[in-house]
C-alpha cells in the first residue's frame, strides 16, 4: 500500500512537471512575419523573424542586401528628373524589446556625411492602450481575438491569440495578452502577417537570455534619432547635387511622408 502511494505521488509530480514544462515552452518561440509597406500604391514586402522568451524578444530583418541605384529621366526638353533610390548595403533592422528593463533598442541606419552610419536607438516601451473586442476568427489554426490601438499617429487593428500567452508582436507593437498573429493600420499602409509559428523554439542565445548589439555602433536616444533623421534630407540633397551634370540646378518638392511612425510623444520631441 505504501509502495502504491509513493508511486502515485511520483506520477503526480512527473505530470505536474510536464505540464509546467509545456507551459514554459510556450514562452520560447520563433515567428516569421511578412511586413508590407504600401505607400502611394507601391507595396514593398520584407520578411522578419521574431524570437522570444519570457524576458525579451528580437525582431530581426531577413533580406538580401540591395544595391544603390541612380537614374536620370527627361521630364521636358530642358529638364531632367533625378530619381535616386538610396539603399544601404549594411546593417539590418533589428528591434530588441526588453520587458524587464522596460526598454526598446533598435538597430537603424542613417545617411550621414555621404555614407551609411549605424546607430542603436534607445527608448522606453510605449504602453499601447489596446481596446480588446469580442470579435474572433481563426488564423493559422489559432483562435484569434481582435484589438485596436493607437501608436505614433496610426490606428492599428491587431489579431492576437491567447493560446500563446506572451505579450509580444512584430516591430514595436506589443502589450496584448497573447501573441499578435496579424496587425495592420486602418489605411492599409503598414501590415504584418505571421507566415510561420514555431512554439516551442529554443536557441542558445534566447534560452540563456543573451543578446547584445555590436559595440561598434553609437547609442543614441529616440529624440536624437529624430533630429538626425530629419537632417537626412539635406544629406541626400548633397548627394544628389554631386551626381548632377555641371551647371545643372536642383529643385525639390515636399512629398507625403512614408514613415511608419508619423508622430511622437511630446516628451520625446522635447
Amino acid at each position: 500500500m505504501k509502495f502504491k502511494l509513493i508511486l502515485a505521488i511520483l506520477c503526480l509530480l512527473q505530470n505536474s512537471y510536464l505540464i509546467a514544462q509545456t507551459k514554459e515552452n510556450k514562452n520560447y518561440g520563433k515567428v516569421t512575419y511578412e511586413r508590407i509597406l504600401n505607400f502611394e500604391g507601391n507595396p514593398k514586402t520584407t520578411d522578419f523573424s521574431l524570437f522570444f522568451n519570457p524576458d525579451f524578444s528580437i525582431f530581426y530583418e531577413e533580406r538580401i542586401e540591395p544595391k544603390e541605384e541612380t537614374t536620370l529621366k527627361p521630364s521636358s526638353d530642358n529638364e531632367f528628373d533625378l530619381a535616386f533610390d538610396v539603399k544601404f548595403n549594411g546593417s539590418k533592422y533589428i528591434v530588441l524589446t526588453d520587458f524587464i528593463k522596460d526598454s526598446i533598442q533598435s538597430q537603424v541606419s542613417l545617411f550621414r556625411d555621404g555614407k551609411q552610419k549605424t546607430y542603436i536607438v534607445e527608448e522606453k516601451i510605449n504602453n499601447i492602450k489596446w481596446n480588446i473586442t469580442q470579435e474572433f476568427k481563426t488564423i493559422s489554426g489559432f483562435k484569434a481575438q481582435k484589438a485596436e490601438g493607437l501608436f505614433r499617429g496610426r490606428r492599428y487593428i491587431a489579431w492576437f491569440t491567447n493560446e500563446i500567452p506572451i505579450k509580444y508582436g512584430p516591430w514595436k507593437l506589443n502589450g496584448l495578452p497573447g501573441l499578435i498573429l496579424s496587425v495592420f493600420d486602418d489605411k492599409n499602409e503598414v501590415m504584418f502577417y505571421a507566415k510561420s509559428i514555431k512554439v516551442p523554439f529554443n536557441s542558445a542565445s534566447i534560452s540563456n537570455n543573451e543578446f547584445s548589439f555590436s559595440d561598434d555602433y553609437d547609442k543614441i536616444s529616440l529624440s536624437e534619432y529624430i533630429k538626425l533623421k530629419n537632417q537626412q534630407v539635406e544629406e541626400v540633397k548633397k548627394l544628389f547635387s554631386s551626381k548632377l551634370p555641371r551647371g545643372a540646378k536642383m529643385e525639390t518638392t515636399k512629398s507625403k511622408s512614408n514613415d511608419i511612425e508619423l508622430e511622437y510623444e511630446e516628451t520625446i520631441k522635447d
